[in-house]
């Protein structure tokens, strides 16, 4: 008898490689790598309005201020009234980024029969969206872009009760979330009040799953939600890992509690992601994308609070 072990073994490293093929299942599906879900463009309002060909973008601030008092009968030393025009100004940068491919590349595609061109433009969004989140969130030193988490005019507020754990109680949560959006209501005079709370993610399961005591089903988060709840809440959401050590100078944890409107903050995107025309290089074809971002505007800052150390 001929064992086969015998006849594989006469068959080179390409001829065996062959074999293996043939018996191999192809899935027909191209899988996509999952990727962190980027929310800047829920949680913070975009305003595309400005030109994209405007180097900065400002906004104008009008203040009333004066006081009327009692005046005795012909009174010439009347109190004044007036108001004034303040101007705050952002710049307006280009953001970048490209794909390319060879001629072979573009016959290798055709014959496998795959969209090149929408997976590198998939692929450059994504680049795109990245950059854009990361400026929403934390801005950029480098270039004096504003971000939502480093605009130094949004006031902190500590936590009273210690970091959020499995064994922190549902009453100290609700404590630390009142001081959250009490602050906003005394810092602005009762104007804002605070409708949106952004949570790291490890505390925002803490909060979904607490119960708000022994006898009741309700979660702290649920209860949060609730409709007329004495918070003032109507959206709690998360981030991956933006607010993890995002306050104190990298040492804190933190909550985001702010009025949502697009009055009070902004993100300036003046011009989305465009692709430029196909530029050939050789044996290379290569498409330049940009856009315009002015990173975030808060023209309300006491309208937020950073709730620090939870």
């Amino acid at each position: 008898m001929i064992k086969f072990d015998s006849i594989k073994s006469h068959f080179d490293a390409n001829e065996t490689l062959f074999l293996q093929r043939q018996l191999e299942s192809i899935d027909a599906k191209l899988y996509e790598f999952k990727e962190r879900e980027l929310k800047y463009r829920e949680y913070i309002p975009v305003d595309n309005s400005d030109s994209p060909g405007a180097e900065s973008v400002t906004y104008r601030m009008l203040t009333n201020v004066g006081m009327a008092k009692i005046i005795a009968n012909y009174s010439r030393d009347l109190p004044r009234a007036d108001a004034y025009m303040s101007e705050f100004s952002q710049a307006v940068k280009t953001l970048g980024v490209a794909f390319g491919y060879s001629t072979q590349e573009i016959r290798a595609a055709n014959l496998a029969g795959i969209n090149l061109d929408g997976l590198k433009v998939s692929a450059c969004r994504r680049a795109m969206r990245e950059l854009e989140s990361n400026i929403a969130w934390n801005g950029d030193d480098e270039f004096g872009m504003s971000g939502f988490f480093n605009n130094a005019n949004v006031p902190l507020q500590a936590a009273s009760t210690g970091t959020w754990t499995v064994a922190t109680t549902a009453a100290n949560i609700l404590i630390d979330i009142a001081l959250g959006t009490n602050k906003i209501a005394s810092q602005s005079n009762g104007i804002h009040r605070g409708d949106t709370m952004l949570l790291p993610l490890p505390q925002y399961n803490v909060i979904a799953q607490k119960r708000i005591d022994s006898t009741l089903e309700t979660t702290v988060l649920e209860w949060l939600l609730k409709p007329g709840n004495p918070y003032g809440l109507k959206r709690v959401g998360w981030l991956s890992t933006e607010l993890e050590l995002a306050f104190v100078g990298g040492t804190k944890d933190g909550a985001v509690i702010y009025e949502r409107d697009p009055e009070v903050i902004q993100q300036k995107i003046p011009m989305e992601m465009i692709t430029q025309p196909m530029q050939a290089v050789g044996l290379e074809y290569q498409v330049p994308c940009e856009a315009r971002n002015a990173g975030v505007v808060i023209r309300y800052p006491l309208a937020c609070v950073f709730l620090t150390g939870i």
